[in-house]
């Protein structure tokens, strides 16, 4: 019991302790400051903003427009090939040096002056180089090789062939032989046969083929032979050029001969035997061969070949004889284009025009 008038302590109450860092935080308002400043719009800011953005959707709309109508630049070359007869021409185009024949040049599309020279003779055409076209210009200058006036021809064979001919004391060559562009007069000719020697006197003619045969059985009278050839052609006996078609005649002795034709130009080649006569001329027709060609044009165009319609493009595997020929392509709005071309055994005879080409 306790004392009367003395206070007792009582059971230990239950102390509650804050958080006072809780209630701190809920009570106090900290402000937060933002980082960074927020931009200030000027004047000058707001007109560089502006021209800006003017720039860029020019420069997007320019881009835009160039892909949508201006046209794509294509490849602008095509090739040019210049052959002749004889090889070695120079060829000049527009006036400058590009070589000698046979020659190929590649070349952007347009139009050009071809001159080719050989020796004294010269001709000058016009030529168009088209875009992926291979255009092709066979030169010959048969008339140019034709003697001229003041000299001729002469032509030699011995019996048996291989004698040598001496002709004002000069070895020539081996018989059979033709020689060209003898000044016109007298000439003392010479030749050795089975160890004896034969000499005669000719007279050469402007213009003309004088013919000397040589034998053990004298007096033997020779034979001859024409070529007669689209194409300028060249004749072998035995490995040994006699001649060319652009001769009057080849002499040669009576009887049979084994001859070789040849045109390299255009890759053929062929054999013949044949029987010469005493004192006469044996004409010798070529007939060449056909090879395939085939034509295109761009959009399309109607196609003639030297002169004669062959249709509408395209064109496969058209037969066409060998040599140089005319392609003319004709469109109702395009208009025309000329192509002089050659066909030959030795390449794939392709022609494509693009008529949209100017």
């Amino acid at each position: 019991m306790a004392a009367f008038g003395k206070r007792v302590p009582g059971p230990p109450r239950e102390l509650r302790v804050r958080d006072a860092t809780l209630e701190f935080a809920a009570e106090t308002t900290v402000p937060v400051k933002k980082s960074g400043a927020s931009p200030k719009f000027t004047g000058k800011n707001v007109a560089a903003l502006a021209v800006g953005v003017v720039l860029i959707a020019l420069i997007t709309a320019g881009v835009y427009w160039k892909h949508r109508w201006l046209p794509t630049v294509a490849a602008t070359d095509g090739s040019l090939k210049v052959e002749s007869d004889p090889p070695g021409a120079e060829v000049r185009l527009n006036g400058q040096w590009r070589g000698v024949t046979p020659l190929s040049l590649i070349l952007p599309a347009g139009n050009y002056k071809l001159t080719v020279q050989h020796g004294t003779g010269i001709k000058e055409m016009p030529v168009s180089v088209t875009n992926g076209a291979a255009t092709t210009h066979y030169i010959t200058w048969t008339d140019r090789l034709a003697a001229p006036a003041e000299t001729g021809h002469l032509s030699v064979a011995t019996d048996p062939a291989g004698s040598d001919v001496i002709v004002d004391g000069e070895t020539r060559g081996v018989a059979p032989l033709t020689l060209r562009d003898l000044p016109v007069g007298q000439h003392r000719v010479m030749v050795h046969v089975r160890g004896t020697a034969y000499t005669r006197t000719v007279q050469i003619e402007a213009g003309a083929t004088a013919s000397l045969f040589f034998g053990a059985s004298q007096p033997a009278t020779p034979g001859a032979i024409a070529i007669e050839s689209p194409l300028p052609v060249q004749i072998f006996e035995d490995k040994r050029l006699i001649g060319t078609s652009q001769m009057d005649r080849i002499m040669l002795p009576a009887g049979e001969h084994a001859l070789e034709i040849v045109a390299d130009s255009v890759g053929f080649r062929t054999t013949q035997t044949v029987r010469v006569a005493a004192g006469q001329t044996l004409a010798i027709p070529v007939e060449l061969p056909r090879a395939t060609i085939s034509i295109n044009a761009l959009p399309w165009a109607e196609v003639f070949i030297d002169g004669t319609r062959a249709g509408e493009t395209p064109l496969g595997n058209l037969q066409q004889t060998l040599g140089p020929h005319e392609i003319v392509f004709r469109h109702p709005q395009l208009g025309e284009r000329r192509v002089n071309t050659v066909v030959t055994m030795k390449d794939t005879n392709r022609i494509s025009m693009d008529m949209r080409q100017r």
